[in-house]
């Protein structure tokens, strides 16, 4: 894994390890945003205290900046690369060469997670794809299924919701009702 950094970005990357003092591995910029892969560890010194320094380098460069906070551990990186949005699950599965990452989400985070376009999971995809070997990133709004062919545990529904309850408490109720009618019309 080579990563290709231009001149341009090398220039910012100087820059931005002037202003916070944290080590960058990689510069992405496009253009709407910069997004700068910290070292681990080093994501407090980037972003500063209060954004203060995340707020400095936006006057800079006169762009939004994205600061994500590298990993070794494959899955957290892909989870840093995405935050603050909750990813649920990540798993990664090979297919001979390929290397593919599967994200779990919530469905209504699936279409931020995606953006307009496919804009931002195409972003996540070249940020991840600079540090390894993963060429694409899948995502799934539903619950993963072990392998006897059932949802995890998670996902079961254990009980009806709340508005459900309340509905057959009030046929009950009212059938209750209806008994205590015919049964005092029936002793008259």
């Amino acid at each position: 894994m080579k990563v290709k950094i231009t001149r341009d970005d090398m220039m910012k990357i100087g820059l931005f390890e002037k202003i916070t003092g944290a080590d960058v591995m990689d510069c992405i910029s496009d253009d709407e945003r910069i997004v700068f892969v910290v070292k681990e560890g080093d994501i407090g010194a980037a972003i500063g205290k209060g954004g203060e320094n995340v707020k400095n380098a936006m006057e800079k460069f006169g762009k939004k900046i994205d600061v994500i906070e590298y990993s070794s551990d494959l899955k957290k990186f892909v989870r840093n690369v995405f935050a603050p949005l909750k990813l649920e699950d990540v798993w990664i599965k090979k297919f001979g060469d390929d290397v593919v990452v599967y994200i779990r989400v919530h469905p209504k985070l699936r279409r931020t997670i995606i953006g307009n376009r496919g804009k931002n999971i195409d972003r996540a995809v070249n940020i991840v794809g600079r540090l390894s070997d993963i060429k694409n990133i899948k995502v799934v709004s539903e619950p993963r299924k072990n392998p006897k062919g059932k949802y995890h545990k998670k996902f079961e529904k254990t009980e009806k919701p709340k508005t459900e309850n309340k509905v057959a408490e009030n046929k009950n109720i009212e059938a209750e009702k209806l008994k205590e009618e015919v049964v005092s019309e029936s002793n008259e």
